[in-house]
């Protein structure tokens, strides 16, 4: 027998917006998943450098995730393509694991951009992942299907200014334009922002400050109070 649904909780608005579609009407709550206190706080990412043997000068983009079609990590290639026409110093870290990666290696062989892109496969997320989110200059992602997009804030944690489109839970996460740009779905206006980004310092600093203080806010223990006082409200409701 299951027990009575009084509400459910979803990660993003975007999210309880596709359940709405579904014609699910149960009382909602958007509260997203946290990152755990003391998570990605520290990465030495010029000891990453140095191990992956990327030179300290190189303008480092960085995708993490799965490697995966959906994850639409083709289009980041195309998108390097261009930024590397005018920054010959960019390089473009995948790391990550998943069944796109053959086919992106064959991309990026078939366009002769080995110099520039460089697979590193999954990692540690205790010691390796916060290096190498501290290597980077940007964080680059277009993934389509996100529920929340919680590599984002990884990065943000570590100051590293993000380039995203912002569909589904990465709009959530960006709605506010703090710690980075949004960019459409098309190489001209991505790698637009990603060379801004790249050819502004003044401008990639400001964004990592203003990254680093959003993500707090998506901290476990902030989003932990806000699923305690949802709690709360419905027990007061119950009891009255």
């Amino acid at each position: 027998q299951c027990a009575e649904i009084v509400a459910m909780v979803v990660p993003t608005q975007p999210m309880l917006d596709v359940l709405r579609d579904y014609g699910i009407g149960t009382e909602a709550a958007v509260i997203p998943t946290g990152i755990p206190a003391g998570a990605f706080s520290q990465g030495d990412g010029a000891r990453f450098r140095r191990v992956h043997e990327i030179r300290q000068d190189h303008k480092v983009m960085l995708y993490v995730g799965r490697v995966a079609h959906e994850k639409n990590i083709d289009f980041l290639l195309k998108v390097h393509q261009a930024v590397v026409r005018e920054r010959p110093d960019a390089l473009l870290v995948i790391a990550g694991e998943g069944p796109a990666r053959r086919s992106l290696e064959d991309f990026v062989k078939r366009q002769a951009l080995g110099d520039h892109v460089r697979f590193v496969g999954y990692l540690d997320r205790r010691s390796d992942l916060p290096d190498c989110y501290s290597a980077a200059n940007a964080f680059v992602f277009a993934s389509r299907t996100e529920t929340q997009g919680l590599v984002l804030l990884e990065a943000m944690k570590l100051g590293i200014p993000v380039v995203s489109t912002a569909v589904m839970g990465t709009a959530e996460i960006m709605r506010d334009r703090r710690g980075g740009l949004v960019a459409e779905e098309t190489v001209p206006d991505f790698s637009g922002k990603v060379l801004r980004l790249l050819d502004d310092p003044e401008l990639s600093r400001t964004l990592g400050l203003e990254a680093r203080k959003k993500a707090e806010e998506w901290s476990a223990p902030a989003t932990a109070q806000r699923m305690l006082e949802l709690y709360g409200e419905l027990a007061a409701r119950r009891r009255a």
